[in-house]
């Protein structure tokens, strides 16, 4: 092999695990964040003197929109929806 193509596999080895972390902590900060938004929205709601069970319906339909499963099928052209 050449030696730039030696060191390839050691760069990736060292790299993938880092990009592997951070990406688990933006996605667990997105779901925390995501969490509090729809407890604010629900308390909001309540406050406002909607009905519980549909506050809590709205609540869910909010927590719902948020879920990445749906943003990520969104992006994708052509998904399934």
């Amino acid at each position: 092999m050449a030696e730039g193509q030696d060191r390839i596999p050691v760069v990736l080895m060292a790299t993938v695990p880092l990009l592997v972390m951070r990406f688990a902590m933006g996605f667990l900060r997105f779901q925390n964040r995501r969490k509090r938004g729809v407890r604010q929205f629900r308390r909001v709601l309540l406050e406002g003197g909607m009905p519980p069970p549909q506050a809590a319906r709205l609540a869910l339909a909010y927590h719902e929109a948020g879920s990445l499963r749906v943003i990520l099928r969104g992006a994708i052209p052509g998904a399934a929806r």
